[in-house]
């Protein structure tokens, strides 16, 4: 069967780094916005924005080390409690201050809109250096925080390098292994290049998917690289090979990115920072592209797109958006397809109708 990769917008408005849970039928989708923590709950996913209940569940108190640049947030279900985590700064030190943090929610059992959040600080025992975009998953049985971070040695505080880390957690809000370094910007697609003689070699937003099949075909983590202000940010793969999870021999990189934009494309441009849904036998991915290519840090709305599994993992096309050097016809016919307003095929426009069933309702 051909791989569908249609990719369907689902916000009209900015939604940076969107997370989404499924629970008991409803979509919850929270997302970057900045100054607190949102969270949208929805019967469908497709029409979330028309349809959601939405929840501010934290504000931070001004003035604190954690008012400033909330990221990132993410909702998860942990031994029997949802908590969010997110990256928040200090308002008097900028970037630099960037830390992870956790709240608690309700029971697990319940809707985590309707209950109480409180504030639980940091993760203890993590080690103290710059850190975002964390998420939380299972593995052999195990938790485990992986996140953003400034290599160790980072003495004067540069931005130029950000690498993956891992830490295995005792409980949800407690580091029990130090961090251990699983992948660093190194192949030529994680760089980008300013033209100007600084290079950034950015590792960001990862989230753990596992094929539905239990992880049998593959797990792993994928990665957001490259500047996340550019079309140049793409996702990457990370493959767990086996053993210790805290071993960096344990993680084997893809030699080419997940999902990009095409070279010459009509858009979404810059997909990534997203997170992985399972509905049935199917994967989508969530993630955030903008339309147009120097939008930089504005307009990133949330996208839908299947995931396949392969022999070798993880496939999303590898590209996304139309080609524009196929067609011809003049600029008239070029805007056209770059509007979207023709060049589907049938079987194009049926998939796209398809995805749109499928996030319909869970």
């Amino acid at each position: 069967m051909q791989y569908d990769n249609s990719a369907l917008t689902i916000t009209s408005v900015g939604t940076p780094d969107p997370f989404v849970t499924v629970f008991r039928g409803r979509y919850y989708l929270t997302f970057t916005t900045g100054n607190r923590v949102e969270i949208w709950s929805s019967r469908s996913l497709i029409d979330i924005e028309s349809s959601a209940d939405r929840h501010v569940v934290w504000t931070p108190p001004q003035g604190t080390d954690h008012s400033a640049d909330l990221w990132a947030p993410e909702l998860h279900a942990l031994h029997g409690r949802w908590y969010v985590y997110y990256a928040a700064a200090n308002p008097a030190h900028g970037n630099k201050s960037h830390r992870m943090y956790v709240l608690g929610g309700p029971p697990a059992s319940e809707d985590p809109c309707r209950g109480q959040w409180e504030f639980l600080g940091r993760i203890h025992a993590m080690q103290d250096h710059w850190a975002i975009d964390g998420t939380v998953f299972e593995l052999n049985g195990e938790l485990y925080f992986a996140y953003s971070g400034w290599p160790f040695d980072n003495q004067n505080d540069s931005d130029l390098i950000q690498q993956l880390f891992i830490v295995k957690l005792s409980d949800p809000t407690s580091a029990a292994s130090p961090a251990t370094v699983i992948s660093t910007p190194q192949l030529e697609w994680e760089i980008t290049r300013e033209g100007n003689g600084t290079d950034h070699g950015i590792n960001e937003g990862p989230q753990f998917l596992r094929s539905p099949d239990g992880g049998v075909a593959w797990q792993g983590l994928v990665f957001s690289c490259g500047g996340s202000w550019t079309h140049e940010y793409k996702m990457g793969l990370l493959k767990y090979a086996g053993g210790d999870p805290l071993d960096p021999a344990s993680w084997r990189k893809g030699e080419e990115p997940l999902v990009q934009t095409r070279r010459h494309g009509a858009g979404p441009y810059g997909p990534g920072h997203g997170s992985f849904i399972t509905l049935g036998d199917q994967v989508v991915a969530i993630y955030h592209a903008t339309d147009s290519p120097t939008d930089g840090w504005d307009n990133r709305r949330a996208r839908a797109q299947r995931v396949a599994f392969t022999r070798d993992g993880p496939y999303m096309g590898r590209s996304l958006g139309l080609d524009m050097q196929k067609y011809d016809g003049g600029l008239v016919k070029r805007m056209k397809l770059r509007l979207g307003m023709s060049g589907k095929s049938k079987a194009e426009a049926a998939s796209e109708k398809n995805l749109r069933m499928l996030l319909g309702s869970c």
